[in-house]
């Protein structure tokens, strides 16, 4: 039997090293992983690990995080603070930060690489959100990270063919509009520095699926599915306009995480049966969020936008 000699057409041959231009360009750090090995002298190739020290890193940058009074968006404030920002500016409706932002606060500063910064808005507001990213423009010479995670719930079980008007428009307020308002004070500072970024947008793992309602009456919330189902549209939509200015958005959509916004899960039996539908078995804690914020924000993530990341214990995949 003849040996086979594989021959591939001129498409397939490698790459000159010049790349054309659909081919994406280095960071500014230049090359890494295996690109970084082979187009490197051997003798000259430093051996520490540029994983966690580049493409993860956050160093020099500017973040603004909504809803970074507590729960999930203060634990992504002190995600990209720790991650090596330099400032993250946090957005609350609170006219002054509460006990828990304080400590946190502290603590970064004791880290001796960034800071908080704390900014009274209320993200339905566009206008308002709009000055506010001017102002971190202003300051900062730059915007390179945004979190949307200024969120809602209707507060109880509703009906969806009962639900009262108001109740459902403050709802899409905060979680689609506020959301929106928040892309955009972001997006335009990106715009104008021309350094690209990332925009992350917290949806929810109920925007995608919804729950069976036979076995669980009491959490009808219509206006909280809606509102983040929007988001995700919303970010496809964002994705595919922004993209051509190297500025990459995403979702981040989490399952039942235990936050002040989530008292319910605190009664027993309703918390027992929720958490027996995630086949992880339990219910999520925001430090839980904290690798997907640091990869979504960083360059680890440069090939990614328009995409939704779940993080449900497993919530979505029955």
């Amino acid at each position: 039997m003849l040996p086979v000699t594989r021959r591939f057409p001129p498409a397939f041959s490698r790459p000159a090293r010049k790349l054309s231009a659909h081919f994406s360009r280095l960071p500014a750090y230049g090359a890494v992983g295996v690109a970084r090995i082979l187009e490197s002298p051997s003798t000259r190739i430093s051996t520490e690990s540029t994983l966690f020290t580049k493409e993860f890193s956050l160093t020099d940058r500017i973040a603004l995080v909504t809803g970074a009074n507590r729960g999930i968006g203060l634990e992504t404030a002190l995600t990209l603070a720790e991650a090596g920002a330099r400032t993250v500016y946090c957005v609350d409706f609170q006219k002054e930060p509460g006990e828990d932002w304080t400590k946190v606060h502290s603590f970064v500063e004791r880290l001796g690489r960034g800071k908080l910064e704390y900014i009274n808005q209320d993200v339905t507001n566009q206008e308002g959100m709009w000055k506010v990213g001017e102002l971190i423009g202003r300051r900062e010479g730059r915007l390179d990270v945004c979190v949307a995670g200024a969120g809602t719930t209707t507060g109880g079980d509703v009906s969806g063919l009962e639900h009262p008007s108001e109740q459902f428009q403050r709802v899409m307020s905060v979680n689609t509009n506020g959301v929106l308002f928040t892309a955009q004070a972001a997006g335009q500072q990106m715009m104008q520095f021309k350094n690209g970024g990332s925009i992350i947008l917290i949806a929810s793992v109920l925007g995608s699926v919804s729950m069976e309602i036979r076995e669980e009456p009491n959490v009808r919330d219509a206006a909280y599915h809606s509102s983040k189902g929007a988001v995700l549209s919303m970010t496809r939509t964002l994705a595919c306009e922004l993209g051509p200015h190297r500025i990459r958005v995403n979702s981040l959509s989490p399952g039942f995480i235990q936050t002040s916004m989530t008292s319910f899960l605190e009664i027993p039996e309703l918390g027992k049966r929720l958490s027996e539908r995630a086949p992880l078995g339990r219910i999520g804690r925001p430090d839980e969020l904290r690798g997907v914020v640091a990869w979504l924000a960083s360059d680890a993530s440069s090939f990614c936008t328009g995409s939704d990341i779940i993080v449900s214990g497993g919530l979505h995949a029955w």
